[in-house]
C-alpha cells in the first residue's frame, strides 16, 4: 500500500519497527519493489519504540491475522497519535473512532488512507489527534481501580 500510494517520501516516511518471521518477506518486496522511504528499524529497546512513536504522525497497524487487540495503536493514541488501521479483531476498540480504518487484505483501501492522512488539513489532524486521545483516556481505567474493587469487595 506504501509503495503504491502518492506520498512525498520525504515528507512521508514509514518507519517499521519490529522483528518476525514476515520481515524477509517485506524486505524483499522492498528492495524488488526499489521503495524508497522506508526505514527498518527492527527490535528496539522499549525506549527507542515510545520516542518514534511520540513523533509519528500517524500509527499504522494493518494486520489480517485476527488481531485480539492491538497494544501498539492504544500505546499511540496516549501520545495523541492517531491511528490507520483495519477492521481486523479487536482493533477497531484499540484504534478508536477517530482511527482511519480499512478492510484487513484491502491494499487499495489502505493506500486510500495514506493518501487521505497525507492530504488531512493540519486543523483536521490535531483535532482527531485530541480526540484520540481523550477518547482513550476517557475510556481507559487506572489499574489501581482493580486493587479497590479488591478491596471493597474482601470487606
Amino acid at each position: 500500500a506504501y509503495a503504491q500510494a502518492k506520498l512525498d517520501r520525504n515528507e512521508w516516511p514509514l518507519i517499521l519497527m519490529g522483528d518476525g518471521p514476515l520481515r524477509p518477506a517485506i524486505e524483499e518486496k522492498i528492495r524488488v519493489g526499489k521503495v524508497e522511504g522506508i526505514d527498518i528499524r527492527g527490535r528496539v529497546e522499549e525506549s527507542v519504540r515510545n520516542d518514534v512513536i511520540r513523533h509519528a504522525r500517524w500509527m499504522v497497524t494493518p494486520p489480517n491475522t485476527r488481531e485480539d487487540m492491538g497494544l501498539t495503536p492504544i500505546e499511540a493514541r496516549h501520545v495523541g497519535v492517531p491511528c490507520i488501521i483495519t477492521r481486523d479483531g479487536g482493533l477497531p476498540e484499540a484504534g478508536g473512532k477517530f482511527a482511519l480504518s480499512c478492510t484487513p487484505g484491502s491494499v487499495s483501501e489502505l493506500k486510500e488512507l495514506l493518501e487521505q492522512a497525507a492530504r488531512m488539513e493540519p486543523a483536521e489532524y490535531a483535532r482527531r489527534a485530541e480526540d484520540t486521545r481523550a477518547e482513550l483516556l476517557a475510556d481507559l481505567k487506572p489499574l489501581s481501580i482493580y486493587l479497590d474493587r479488591y478491596r471493597e469487595v474482601l470487606k
